[in-house]
């Protein structure tokens, strides 16, 4: 991949997955439970404007009386101005994914994480939740996910032993 010129454009809450679900806190307190956090990304274009938006949610969730109880549902969007889009993103591939290096992907995740965990952290203030930060992730295991699903194709090194983070 060539020099890559990129800027971050917006960073913003997507309407209507900022979600505490206050009641389950208050039944939550101090458990002890452990909270199971899980991620979902979604990357969209805009060629013409030569946009990537990256849209990534975290769901906190806990198990009470054998059932998955949500806590929090929160989403950012991140938009990436990237000049010469198309040289350095695949289109070609089907209409419902697009190929991206998993060096761009890794530095797009990372800045989307980072503006996630504050925006979690500042909406939980005086919650429950205010000592239950986004925890650490691996981004390039998150990236070889994206990539390959749960387990790479016989003979293909993963990206997460390709990338240094």
């Amino acid at each position: 991949m060539s020099e890559l010129d990129i800027r971050i454009v917006r960073i913003s809450e997507v309407d209507g997955k900022h979600h505490i679900h206050r009641w389950e806190m208050l039944r939550y307190g101090n458990s002890p439970e452990e909270i199971s956090v899980d991620l979902k990304s979604c990357v969209e274009d805009d060629v013409a404007s030569e946009c990537l938006v990256l849209r990534l949610e975290a769901l906190y969730t806990y198990m009470r009386s054998m059932v998955r109880r949500p806590l929090l549902d929160y989403a950012v969007e991140v938009v990436f101005e990237i000049p010469s889009l198309a040289s350095h993103v695949d289109f070609s591939r089907s209409r419902d994914r697009v190929g991206i290096p998993p060096s761009l992907m890794a530095m797009m995740l990372n800045v989307a994480i980072g503006a996630l965990r504050g925006m979690i952290a500042q909406k939980t203030v005086g919650t429950p939740m205010e000592d239950r930060p986004l925890p650490l992730v691996n981004v390039a295991q998150l990236v070889s996910r994206l990539i390959y699903g749960d387990r790479p194709p016989e003979r293909v090194i993963p990206v997460d032993t390709q990338i240094c983070v």
